[in-house]
């Protein structure tokens, strides 16, 4: 079996009280975690995840998990009505912005990709 080239047991998890924690001291504008929810790219399971999972057959399932983990944070800060305006993320090591709805902009972020964050203060 090939040797994980990632690290292992590092699952984002979904803490309400830690987040209840932060949100009675803080206002959430921007969010930076290693991947997204599930409605961001990329969104198929071909190409880059496939290669992936063929070297590792709990992989899907993960990435299906943390991704969920990152929905119930979504959620969470949207029905706390924190400012969200940015979410950043580089799982997929490829570059994809898009704007919601509700303003939220989300970035995945290439490899070596940096994108310059810049809020004018009213």
């Amino acid at each position: 079996m090939a040797r994980n080239i990632y690290w292992a047991n590092e699952y984002p998890v979904f803490d309400i009280e830690k987040l209840d924690a932060i949100s009675e001291n803080f206002a959430i504008d921007t969010i930076i975690t290693h991947t997204a929810p599930s409605f961001c790219e990329l969104t198929s399971k071909g190409g880059f995840l496939a290669e992936m999972a063929v070297r590792d057959e709990d992989l899907t399932e993960q990435v299906n998990n943390e991704r969920q983990v990152m929905d119930k944070i979504l959620d969470y800060l949207k029905s706390r009505r924190h400012p969200l305006r940015h979410w950043f993320y580089g799982h997929f090591h490829q570059s994809w912005q898009a704007i919601d709805n509700e303003g939220v902009q989300y970035n995945m972020l290439d490899i070596m990709e940096l994108k310059e964050l810049w809020e004018m203060q009213e």
